[in-house]
């Protein structure tokens, strides 16, 4: 049992190491956008009040491709440019900041527009909180429970 949890956390490790590399290949710095966003959407699921998270979970996610829409991905230089702009009694544009989100946009990875393809991802977040959501509601489904209900008597 203890050679099967040692395997287990060394995958999970793994994977986790791994996507995060992965997600920098293929998103460049944009990588850290998506991990926002799922963050958000997974702190939806577990944070909130059980009978939001269902509302919740479509209002954030129906925004957050309209939002992607929108703003173009969130470029990092139009980003720089209102944190520059929003800065307190600053009228002028700071250039460093501003030239620092350019060069961010210009590593955008393999797939420089991640905004694209997100919309599948959406997808697979929606469905993610709506199972967590419907979970709640079950048994624990431990493999000693299924062992003593089909054992015959």
């Amino acid at each position: 049992m203890a050679d099967g949890d040692a395997r287990m956390n060394q995958r999970a490790s793994f994977d986790y190491g791994f996507s995060l590399i992965f997600l920098g290949a293929l998103h460049g710095f944009s990588a850290l956008k998506v991990i926002i966003i799922v963050y958000l959407n997974f702190s939806i699921a577990t944070r909130l009040p059980r009978q939001y998270v269902p509302a919740a979970t479509w209002i954030f996610n129906i925004g957050i491709l309209f939002a992607n829409e929108l703003c173009d991905g969130y470029k990092f230089a139009k980003l720089a440019e209102l944190i520059s702009l929003a800065g307190p009694g600053s009228v002028e544009k700071r250039p460093e900041l501003q030239n620092w989100g350019t060069w961010l946009d210009s590593y955008g990875g393999i797939m420089s527009r991640w905004e694209i393809l997100f919309n599948i991802t959406v997808l697979r977040l929606i469905s993610y909180n709506m199972d967590y959501y419907w979970s709640l509601n079950r048994r624990s489904g431990s493999p000693l429970e299924v062992w003593l209900y089909e054992t015959p008597v």
